[in-house]
């Protein structure tokens, strides 16, 4: 079956171009595969949409997180609604492929594809007041959860679940300040208070490893939010490790809730993160979102 894999050479600090001889061993079962290698930003999502309007019906996105949000982006662009999504995880955290069940492994990834099997599950669309519009596949944040990735970006020597705790602490020691917004939850509960997080879940698990939404329900046309206000550092440290298990949703400091619309308003510019990738930084004035539910969206080898 013809298949167009979209790898990432830059995935998980430059190794993912390790990756390209085994992953083209592993596909080899499957016949007619064309890989491409992305060249910089936005490129997965740009080759994902000429993929689909070229009539390709297999897209694998082969990267972290943000390669797969680039493609299930240009494949929604696209319209192709019915392509079926292939994910092989080189990526720093993998949390979507975890979510997923698709394996961390290029093998056990690919053996996944050749089976076949699929399911349908949801996506969310962020639009911004810059007239913006995002896909988010897993989980997005505004606050302090977007201020651990920018931290993120600038660590190259740590992988995986080191690297984003690394984040975390450098964050807190850095960038820990609240943010004021105001929050609607569908047509009926509003927030407006100062915050030191606020996170959305498509999925359960984020940032490598924390599930910070884990009763989430990838089929369930929901997402899934955890709201903190304002803590002192060190019970935010102790939330923050305890969101390691999941458990961070059984403290008086958390607020758990289900919606299918969520607006968001900031009287100043939020630094926003989308599936582990910086979206905007503080600079940028995006003050106002809203987030959207998107039932069944994505269809993907699972």
């Amino acid at each position: 079956m013809p298949v167009k894999v979209i790898l990432n050479p830059n995935a998980d600090v430059g190794n993912g171009i390790n990756f390209l001889d085994p992953i083209r061993e592993a596909m080899r079962p499957l016949g007619d595969v064309d890989v491409v290698l992305t060249e910089g930003p936005n490129h997965a999502r740009q080759i994902a949409e000429e993929a689909v309007n070229e009539g390709w019906d297999i897209i694998v996105a082969a990267g972290g997180d943000g390669t797969v949000n680039e493609v299930v982006n240009g494949i929604m662009a696209a319209g192709g609604e019915d392509v079926r999504l292939g994910i092989i995880p080189i990526g720093t955290g993998n949390d979507y492929a975890h979510v997923l069940g698709v394996g961390t492994d290029v093998p056990t990834a690919v053996a996944t594809i050749v089976r076949g099997e699929t399911r349908r599950v949801d996506l969310a669309l962020l639009e911004d007041d810059l007239d913006r519009r995002r896909y988010f596949i897993n989980n997005m944040g505004a606050g302090f959860d977007a201020n651990v990735v920018i931290r993120n970006a600038a660590i190259t020597r740590l992988h995986g679940f080191p690297k984003y705790m690394a984040a975390v602490l450098t964050a807190l020691t850095r960038d820990f300040r609240p943010l004021h917004l105001h929050v609607r939850y569908d047509d009926e509960e509003v927030l407006d208070q100062k915050l030191f997080f606020l996170y959305f879940g498509v999925g359960t698990r984020g940032g490598g490893g924390f599930l910070l939404t884990p009763d989430a329900v990838q089929d369930d046309d929901l997402i899934d939010s955890c709201t903190v206000p304002m803590l002192s550092r060190l019970r935010a440290f102790s939330l923050i490790t305890a969101a390691m298990e999941g458990t961070h949703v059984d403290t008086p400091y958390v607020t758990m809730r289900q919606n299918k619309e969520i607006i968001v308003h900031s009287q100043e510019g939020m630094p926003i993160q989308v599936d582990g990738e910086i979206y905007a930084y503080p600079e940028d004035e995006v003050r106002h979102l809203v987030i959207t539910s998107l039932p069944e969206a994505l269809l993907v080898f699972a």
